[in-house]
């Protein structure tokens, strides 16, 4: 049985700096690059623009969440 993952490495694109504990985030930002079938970007992607588009992202989760009858994911009252 072969290799299942058809690996690619590739040079020249955004990788975090060194010391960096954003690790999280640039998974985030690939896997949606990727999942959109978009090119990851050769610049550097910014941190703190990403750490303002996530949190932007779940504030809206929260306050359509909040809108909800229920309490839980679970939409059938005991």
């Amino acid at each position: 049985m072969g290799n299942l993952f058809d690996v690619q490495y590739v040079e020249g694109i955004a990788q975090q700096t060194i010391g960096s504990l954003d690790c999280g985030l640039f998974v985030a930002a690939y896997a949606k690059y990727l999942s959109d079938g978009l090119q990851v970007p050769n610049d550097e992607l910014d941190a703190r623009l990403l750490h303002k588009r996530y949190a932007a992202l779940l504030w809206k989760y929260k306050e359509a969440k909040d809108q909800k009858s229920y309490v839980s994911d679970i939409k059938d009252p005991r």
